[in-house]
């Protein structure tokens, strides 16, 4: 094994022993531990930085149910969290000392999967909350190869930390969504009491499926079925299986009861068409699964089962459009924000709403400029300044009386979504990017999903290509993601930190320095308390430099 420098025998880690930010940690501390030892086909990182993120506070809070989380008691098996961590290597094993050196930095793509499986960096496997990591083959080696991405020297460790939440945000405008049916996937059919006949259209009838089940279907359909698709196992009920998952999903005039429970029942990146006149009543969906398992909505009142494939797919802001950004001041926001008001292909009008004064003026003085810049109609508002909701909702009208082409919500509240929702102009799109914990219901307009285009889409993390692409954004001067760093502090700081992220502290991201153990949690804007004449190695604007980093290490570090 190679080693590039002297290691200590401990370490400090903030270990997770079960749900509940009383159980993270030990009696308020990190704990003290052994510096890890590797197997020969694994590698030893040294943590320059770790991002905290909400989904953190989210996970800390839920601990074993959350859903990425293998550990079934984590009182006896604790995880370390920590996903947005950047790494340099400091010993490799020997069986891949061809692969890797030591001394070189990665940031790590922390959607990790394996044969299918997720391993979450920092939810299944331990995560950046930690002085010292172990890397092993499950990152080296997963599904997408390997999972860790390198980085130049040049760009400091706070901002390589902003590239995953910069990731995540990029992608969600990156989504791709069906435009037929799954190749050997699962059909699902279901059959209302105002159900008409149906013809296949060009999309269904070159479809593919394994299987199909139909749910009530009239005998006619059912010879169509078997004509169309003559491989496909067929089955016929009268009532919805029992713990079935489809690829999938026809509510062919179905009543409300059904149908809400028929569309339930997607696999992972489903598809849901409702076919035929629906009233303007309100349905429950299970929003929270339209973020972490892509869930696809869409419909026709023609009685052309291919029609309610292709219309309004996009993921990505309306060129010329009017976008909404609810939550749009909050840490996550200002990069949704930033990424609209800078974009070449963007909206021409652009509303942030924030409960979050402070949060609101920040977001005025960083943005307001480059909006101007890119002559795009920008305004903030604050539900807190309206005598009643009826007031907020006719300023929101004001600004866009045709209705919005894009919605990104950014506040994890359900009866958000569904008060929102109200305001998408036709073919209008609903970015659900704040994490509603699946299962979580909110009522959405069935009427506009079927006849006015609307369309809900969110997701969850990110892939291995999309951390490339961010990478090269940044690299050829497309993205700035420093603007996004609001507070830095050292490992005795961290929960402290994940409270300041829980309760918006801060106007933006924090991050932690692990190696920097006593650097207490500052604001960016007074990190002239950090040392002397640090203020002198900022850039021009006022933000953080790699000398800034070197200022901050040489006093700081370990």
């Amino acid at each position: 094994m190679s080693c590039c420098k002297k290691l200590p025998e401990k370490i400090l880690a903030w270990r997770m022993f079960g749900a509940g930010f009383e159980k993270f940690g030990e009696n308020d501390k990190p704990s003290v531990m052994p510096m890890p030892a590797i197997a020969d086909d694994e590698l030893l990182v040294e943590i320059n930085a770790i991002g905290l993120c909400f989904s953190d506070v989210k996970l800390i809070r839920a601990g074993e149910q959350h859903p990425r989380v293998i550990s079934k008691d984590l009182s006896k098996d604790p995880v370390i969290p920590g996903h947005e961590a950047v790494m340099t290597i400091v010993k490799v094993g020997d069986k891949i000392k061809d692969k890797f050196k030591a001394g070189r930095r990665y940031i790590i793509q922390a959607d990790i999967y394996v044969n299918g499986m997720g391993f979450a960096y920092g939810y299944a496997l331990d995560g950046g909350m930690a002085q010292y990591s172990v890397i092993n083959q499950k990152v080296l080696n997963g599904d997408e190869g390997c999972y860790l991405l390198p980085i130049a020297d040049s760009m400091p460790s706070a901002v390589a930390a902003l590239l995953e939440p910069w990731t995540c945000v990029l992608a969600s405008y990156r989504l791709g969504y069906r435009k037929a049916p799954l190749a050997n996937g699962k059909m699902l059919f279901v059959f209302g009491p105002k159900h008409e006949s149906y013809e296949f259209g060009a999309v269904l009838s070159a479809a593919g499926p394994s299987a199909v089940t139909l749910v009530n279907a009239p005998a006619a359909f059912a010879a169509e079925v078997s004509r169309h698709y003559p491989k496909a196992k067929i089955i016929a009920a009268s009532t919805l299986p029992e713990n079935e998952k489809f690829d999938d999903i026809f509510l062919c005039g179905t009543d409300r009861a059904t149908g809400e429970k028929a569309a339930k029942t997607g696999k992972t990146g489903a598809c849901v068409s409702f076919l035929g006149d629906y009233s303007a009543e309100d349905w429950l969906f299970d929003v929270g699964s339209i973020h972490y398992q892509g869930w696809f909505y869409q419909g026709t009142r023609s009685n052309n089962l291919s029609d309610a494939y292709g219309r309004n797919v996009r993921s990505a802001l309306k060129k010329g459009g009017v976008c909404w950004l609810p939550g749009g001041a909050g840490a996550m926001g200002q990069m949704h924000t930033q990424l609209a008001l800078s974009g070449e292909n963007g909206p021409s009008k652009v509303l942030v709403t924030d409960m979050d004064k402070t949060r609101i003026e920040h977001v005025r003085a960083q943005l307001g400029p480059i909006a101007a810049k890119n002559n795009i109609e920008f305004k903030l508002l604050n539900p807190a300044d309206f005598a009643a909701p009826a007031d907020f909702d006719r300023a929101v009208r004001e600004f866009a009386p045709n209705g919005f082409d894009d919605i990104v919500m950014l506040v994890p509240v359900p009866a958000l979504v569904s008060a929102y929702a109200k305001f998408l102009a036709e073919d209008g799109l609903m970015n659900i990017f704040a994490g509603i914990p699946a299962g979580k219901e909110g009522a959405l307009p069935i009427a506009g999903i079927v006849e006015k285009g609307f369309r809900f889409i969110g997701s969850s993390g990110s892939k291995t290509e999309d951390l490339r692409h961010t990478i090269r954004m940044v690299e050829e001067g497309k993205l700035n993601p420093v603007s996004a760093l609001a507070a830095i502090g050292g490992m005795n700081a961290l929960k402290q930190g994940l409270d300041a992220v829980a309760n918006a502290r801060f106007p933006g991201k924090t991050v932690i320095f692990p190696n920097c153990e006593d650097m207490p949690l500052t604001a960016v804007d007074a990190i002239s308390s950090l040392a002397d004449g640090i203020e002198k190695t900022l850039a021009k604007d006022g933000t953080y430099t790699l000398e800034t980093e070197k200022v901050l290490f040489d006093k700081y570090l370990s």
